[in-house]
């Protein structure tokens, strides 16, 4: 007999070599079974986990003292007790902790950086046998205290900011009241909570720098510690673009936790992201049955719909689509950003369908909801004006199809988990859908050279620009400000393009060896791309040399960001 859709689910999540048998006949016996459920998780956990997990944080736990015990004579032949910190310079000290504050206050990260490298380094010396500490006092995480988390920061970005920040000042009021630092239950406590209220708001840096800090001390507690630093943190991975590692981190909480509706929803939505979309629509439907619920309710709606799109099922997506639409409109209508997904969602379902203007529809309205809920730096705001640049697209509306990708561009450019992949396509978009099919003048991709200098310098900021993806999209941007960039027009029209084509020369002077040295490392064959850096450096050269002409004097072409 066939597994059903709920049974290999809950397969995958209990222990491979175990054959199941129906959940709902084993639904009575749950609970006596549970604590044997438990530790086979447990034991699976440690076989199949990666190295850093397979022992349960709480095995070092450990009851030794704090105070050393008593050294024999023998060591006594010459002092060892010494005042370590009798010789720091208190000023010193004083004097950096002021600067640090400035480095604060001003966003000074590389100040600040090296300020906290200082003053870690000023601090007493001391033996790992010293640092080492009894184990953590016992706390229970309690949902009542997690508030920052809870705010819905729906009242436009200035708003939302003001908020975060006073709540970034009060736990740092908690956390400069305590000793023990993230060993004190209520300052780890208060770091989970911010790290989500971070998530909320897409900073998605300073959520990544929380849950790298966090991570040894909620391992350390174990449940449920442990299952809320992975649940949130997999949250954190879907939103910088990496999905792999979200589902590694969810299927490690199904593994350590009995079967939930939550989780299985939440595998299902990262299996949907990266298009193992069969998987997705099980996962999706084992969270049905493990919730009860007999028909599908709005999020149902919403999960299995998104599934059955992704599938090109479109006539059976579209109405479960609409369905939870108009249930979150008529249960929940001050919801703008579960809203504006909806209608995001709707309208891609439109799109794929060949309905461009209901899809321009859709989107025009998550595009509004989003901008005066959450504002235009958000990547919801972002992906939202990314299908409606497509539908606009479909629909032959060019120039407003570029107005609109321009404001995408720059979401993508400007956030804390750019990544090279929707810039390529934009940057396609641009170049082949909307300039050509819409006959706009060249001119026009001028607009999108302060956006792409942004991206570029937010991709070296974060390391992004030292692999073959980087060349390739460097390449495609050199090419966008080449097409804008022909030596003509009056003397103005020319310095801009000069200066785009010495942006351009420089893209394309990065993206040369990191094209060549993926296709030798066998990575990728980008060899055409490698002769279309050539040709068009070749273009550029000869659009220098028009331009020297015209102006009667040498133009040096310096190679540096702009």
């Amino acid at each position: 007999k066939p597994w059903t859709a709920h049974e290999r689910v809950v397969r995958l999540l209990l222990v491979r070599s175990i054959h199941m048998q129906s959940l709902r006949r084993r639904a009575v016996s749950w609970a006596t079974c549970l604590p044997a459920v438990v530790f086979i998780l447990r034991k699976e956990s440690a076989l199949f986990t990666p190295s850093w997990r397979r022992l349960p944080r709480q095995c070092f736990k450990h009851t030794m003292r704090v105070l050393p015990s008593e050294l024999s004579p023998v060591h006594r032949e010459f002092p060892r007790a010494i005042a370590k910190s009798a010789h720091i310079d208190e000023k010193a000290v004083e004097t950096a902790c002021a600067a640090l504050r400035k480095s604060v206050l001003e966003g000074n990260t590389y100040q600040f950086e090296a300020l906290s490298v200082v003053l870690r380094s000023m601090m007493p010396p001391n033996s790992g046998a010293n640092q080492v500490r009894g184990p953590p006092q016992e706390a229970t995480l309690e949902k009542a205290n997690l508030v920052w988390s809870e705010q819905d920061y729906m009242s436009g970005p200035q708003e939302n900011l003001r908020q975060l920040q006073g709540y970034e000042a009060e736990y740092a009021y908690r956390v400069a009241n305590s000793k023990e630092g993230f060993r004190d239950p209520k300052v780890l406590e208060g770091a989970l909570d911010l790290a989500v209220a971070y998530l909320k708001n897409y900073a998605v840096d300073k959520a990544d720098a929380m849950y790298a800090a966090t991570e040894t001390y909620c391992m350390e507690r174990g449940l449920p510690w442990d299952v809320k630093w992975l649940q949130d943190c997999a949250t954190l991975r879907c939103k910088q673009a990496r999905q792999p590692e979200a589902a590694v981190l969810l299927e490690e909480v199904a593994k350590r936790t009995p079967p939930h509706p939550a989780t299985l929803v939440n595998l299902g939505t990262v299996y949907n992201m990266m298009r193992e979309h069969e998987k997705a629509q099980e996962y999706f439907e084992a969270a049905m049955e493990v919730a009860g619920h007999d028909e599908p309710q709005k999020d149902d709606l919403w999960n299995m719909g998104i599934a059955k799109k992704n599938l090109k099922q479109y006539d059976e997506a579209l109405p479960m689509l609409l369905k939870a639409l108009e249930g979150w409109k008529q249960d929940e209508p001050h919801d703008d950003v579960t809203i504006a997904k909806l209608h995001d969602t709707v309208g891609s379902c439109y799109d794929l369908m060949g309905r461009a203007e209901e899809a321009v529809e859709q989107f025009s309205q998550a595009r509004m909801l989003f901008g005066r809920s959450i504002g235009a730096e958000s990547p919801l705001y972002g992906s939202a004006c990314e299908g409606l640049t497509k539908a606009l697209m479909h629909a032959g509306r060019y120039e407003e199809a570029f107005d609109r990708l321009e404001e995408t561009f720059l979401n993508n450019a400007d956030k804390d988990a750019i990544h090279p992949t929707p810039l390529f396509e934009l940057l396609g978009y641009a170049l082949e859908d909307i300039v050509g099919p819409g006959h706009l003048p060249a001119e026009t991709l001028g607009r999108l050279e302060g956006p792409i200098e942004i991206a570029v310098k937010n991709m070296i900021h974060r390391g992004l620009d030292q692999d073959g993806n980087a060349g390739v999209v460097f390449e495609r941007m050199a090419q966008l400000l080449l097409r804008c960039g022909m030596a003509q027009g009056d003397d103005y029209q020319q310095q801009v393009a000069a200066r785009r084509r010495q942006f351009a020369r420089y893209l394309l002077e990065r993206a040369g060896p990191l094209i060549d040295a993926t296709t030798r490392s066998g990575e990728a064959d980008l060899t055409h791309i490698s002769a279309i850096v050539n040709m068009e450096l070749q273009i550029l050269d000869a659009q220098d040399a028009l331009y020297r002409k015209v102006l009667g004097s040498s133009v040096g072409a310096q190679q540096v960001l702009p």
